[in-house]
């Protein structure tokens, strides 16, 4: 009753896994502006804070 198991098509295998590869290096550059947009909302935030502190001094 043992059954043969059917080996995937290579080229299939070579594709999805070039796709899967791509996808990732999409994800890790999105991160990377998002975090650089964050970076710069922070920036602009603690500058609004020092300007309204200076003022007040």
């Amino acid at each position: 009753m043992s059954e043969t198991p059917i080996l995937p098509d290579l080229e299939k295998v070579k594709q999805t896994i070039e796709t899967a590869h791509r996808a990732c290096q999409d994800m890790e550059l999105a991160g990377l502006e998002l975090q650089e947009v964050i970076e710069l909302l922070d920036k602009d935030i603690r500058e609004q804070r020092l300007k309204r502190l200076r003022r007040v001094s």
